[in-house]
């Protein structure tokens, strides 16, 4: 989210590298028909409080509808096998379709940050939302009674 430039493939395997080895991280592949169309990853911040921050990207051809499955499957899993509190996530302010995803998918809009990111040009606003293990459960019990 914060990065402007393009990663290449030396940067991605030192990036790899060090989350296969932090146990903080849970990095996931989205397949759709095993095809690969997306990531997600939880960073647990607060072990003891079950507390994560969250990140997914979609790949650009993506099928229509998909973002939205990466962000079920991946909560489902983040609440359920993780055992997650709560999971927190951040957009940019300009980014009203991730805004309306986190909102979407549950997400309760718990910050605003005033100038927050600096893109190298521009200071940018950030949204802050935070998703509880109860909320998610409420919505999925409402959707199956």
């Amino acid at each position: 989210m914060y990065t402007r430039h393009e990663i290449g493939a030396e940067e991605h395997l030192a990036w790899f590298e060090r989350v296969r080895h932090d146990e903080s991280r849970h990095a996931m592949i989205f397949e759709i028909d095993h095809q690969p169309i997306g990531f997600v990853q939880f960073s647990v911040v607060d072990v003891k409080a079950g507390r994560a921050d969250w990140g997914f990207y979609l790949a650009p051809d993506a099928p229509r509808g998909s973002g939205y499955q990466l962000g079920e499957s991946a909560l489902t899993h983040a609440f359920g096998q993780l055992l997650l509190h709560k999971v927190c996530g951040e957009a940019l302010a300009f980014n009203e379709r991730s805004i309306r995803f986190h909102e979407r998918l549950g997400f309760t809009k718990e910050a605003s940050l005033r100038d927050h990111h600096f893109d190298g040009e521009t200071y940018h606003d950030v949204v802050g939302f935070g998703l509880l293990s109860a909320e998610w459960n409420e919505r999925k019990e409402a959707k199956c009674p």
